[in-house]
């Protein structure tokens, strides 16, 4: 270590009796180290850097072949850096910029869960403060947390963690409360669908429609149903998919010709150094390119756009195959718009060709259970009780309701222990 501090020099020397050599220099006080025998003829050793004169004069009187083979230590390193002034200060400048540009942010990664949109609680983090450039000290953790949390009602917690020039935010969303229930337990049951009315099992309630009966969505089926009891009202739906394609398919073939652009991504701003695309087709292929040192990621990016000169080639295509392509696509289509519980009547397959276009459709003729629950509020049941206790228009009673049959706390008991209670005040006040 003492003979880095001060500086040493490896010497070779070759010629015949070199020990003789080794004598001398230790009979003048040259102080050698190492001494190392590579050939028959040649030896090397080290000496210190202050010996280096008192070897020059011994070799003048000799007949031996010497050279300085290496110079090590901080003396020598020193010289090479005052030699190369510049490129100390560069590399010194390089140093304080690294250093300097490590206590700014250059990038913001959020994880946000199903349902809140990742880009306007980006656009929040940025109008906070949280954004590409910002000093890494000046963020205020609580405050941006608070104003995410008052932005969005979903939000629950937002943590904030800060790792190297990066920050990472990850938002919880709240637990979705239950939805309420209504108070009533009668309901209307309307149309979920389009469809041909085939039956209706009315469990509970009053059918307005009948077999053959056409109805469309949201048109009212059942009045009055129980919901502990919900009717069936089954119909004919009908689904239909198709795509199409064209039999010639252009493609873009490249030419061989190619031109490059960089633009350079500097935090917020970019610079382009643009060239000259006169390709009237091009296909463009980008690269993107960050620059990092270990967990350091420098704010400069660099995007390398490659346009290739393209020309238009029409290509047919196999018909056959095509049908097979379009086959599977609407079949796969159908098999998510079709629910599991429906019945399959009929498929019908057709194709159709239309200049160009070759289309192929599928319509599946099903049979299934269309009800749709409409919950109603204790106002609207009462007054469907009333309406369902008024003499028909041909003079016919209305259908006495067993209560025994009815479920525990049904509201149509209530209405009539509350009409009950009417009568007998008015009969108590005519006596």
């Amino acid at each position: 270590m003492l003979s880095y501090i001060r500086g040493y020099y490896t010497i070779k020397v070759e010629g015949l009796g070199i020990e003789r050599f080794i004598n001398q220099l230790r009979s003048e006080g040259v102080c050698i180290y190492n001494v190392r025998r590579s050939k028959s003829t040649v030896i090397e050793f080290e000496i210190d850097r202050r010996d280096l004169k008192n070897l020059k004069d011994i070799y003048r009187d000799s007949s031996y072949d010497i050279c300085i083979k290496q110079n090590t230590g901080i003396p020598f390193v020193a010289k090479r850096i005052y030699k190369h002034k510049a490129l100390f200060v560069c590399a010194l400048a390089s140093l304080i910029i690294l250093m300097g540009t490590s206590q700014f942010v250059t990038d913001v990664y959020i994880q946000t869960p199903e349902g809140i949109k990742q880009e306007e609680l980006r656009k929040e983090f940025y109008k906070v403060g949280v954004k590409p450039g910002i000093y890494k000290n000046s963020i205020d953790r609580k405050k941006v947390r608070d104003y995410i949390m008052s932005k969005f009602d979903d939000v629950a917690y937002v943590s904030i963690n800060v790792k190297g020039t990066n920050i990472f935010a990850t938002v919880t969303k709240k637990a979705e409360s239950l939805k309420s229930t209504d108070e009533s337990n009668y309901c209307n049951i309307i149309a979920e669908k389009n469809g041909i009315i085939e039956k209706v099992i009315p469990r509970s309630g009053r059918a307005v429609v009948k077999a053959g009966d056409i109805v469309n969505k949201s048109d009212l089926l059942v009045t009055g149903a129980n919901n502990r009891a919900i009717p069936e009202v089954w119909a004919t739906t009908f689904y239909e998919a198709k795509k199409s394609a064209n039999f010639m398919d252009i493609e873009k073939q490249r030419t061989g010709k190619k031109k490059k652009v960089n633009t350079y991504y500097l935090y917020d701003r970019n610079f382009t150094l643009r060239k000259k695309i006169n390709f009237n087709e091009y296909i463009v292929e980008n690269k993107e390119k960050k620059l990092k040192l270990g967990s350091y990621t420098f704010p400069l990016k660099i995007k390398t756009s490659t346009f290739y000169e393209a020309r238009d080639i029409k290509v047919t295509k196999d018909v056959a195959e095509l049908k097979k392509i379009l086959s599977r696509q609407v079949l796969k289509e159908l098999d998510y718009m079709i629910p599991p519980s429906s019945r399959i009547k009929d498929v019908k397959h057709s194709y159709k060709v239309l200049d160009n276009m070759l289309v192929y459709m599928v319509t599946v003729q099903t049979s299934e259970n269309i009800a749709k629950l409409y919950p109603l509020k204790n106002g609207e049941t009462e007054r469907l009780i009333k309406e369902d206790q008024k003499p028909k228009e041909d003079g016919e009673e209305p259908v006495p309701s067993n209560p025994e049959k009815r479920p525990i706390g049904d509201i149509r008991n209530k209405y009539e222990d509350k009409k009950k209670d009417i009568d007998e005040n008015k009969d108590g006040e005519q006596n």
